[in-house]
């Protein structure tokens, strides 16, 4: 009986021998994919249902989002960004949203270079999301020209 017990302890151990390293592993690998990646917003911003409007700011430009689709697409473009590290920076973002909520708050997602802004603070942005980000912009709610391709070129000579 008492060599049944040992057996079963033993087996436990061996079990915990192998999963150790391999938590341990694992907890690094993500501790470094959100080193280098950053912490999307996506992750952070809940997926609300009580969005009343959406302000979206660009080089100067202005449009309120009224319309739910409208409001859900622009929290997706948001959603996209990914902030790593805090720093300090001063001004405000070329491109940036405000949503406003049906209790009256606002919460201000933009982008400045290669910084966020994101409640109220700065934060490096993470691999080219604030790229992404005014790009996405332009081409869902403001006019965006058409950039010239190597092919239409040619054809115009």
């Amino acid at each position: 009986m008492e060599y049944g017990k040992q057996q079963q302890q033993n087996g436990w151990r061996s079990v915990g021998r192998f999963l150790r390293p391999v938590v341990i592993a694992a907890s690094l690998t993500l501790l470094a994919f959100f080193f280098m990646q950053g912490l999307p917003l996506a992750q952070t911003l809940p997926r609300r249902t009580d969005l009343v409007s959406a302000l979206v700011i660009q080089n100067g430009e202005h449009k309120l989002l009224m319309e739910q689709e409208e409001i859900v697409s622009a929290a997706e473009v948001a959603a996209m960004l990914a902030v790593r590290f805090p720093v300090k920076e001063e001004g405000d973002p070329d491109t940036w949203y405000e949503f406003t909520f049906q209790d009256g708050t606002v919460l201000t997602v933009g982008v400045r270079e290669n910084h966020v802004l994101y409640r109220g603070k700065w934060y490096t942005g993470a691999a080219s999301t604030p790229d992404l980000f005014r790009r996405l912009t332009g081409a869902r709610f403001f006019s965006v020209p058409a950039q010239e391709t190597p092919d239409q070129g040619l054809e115009k000579r």
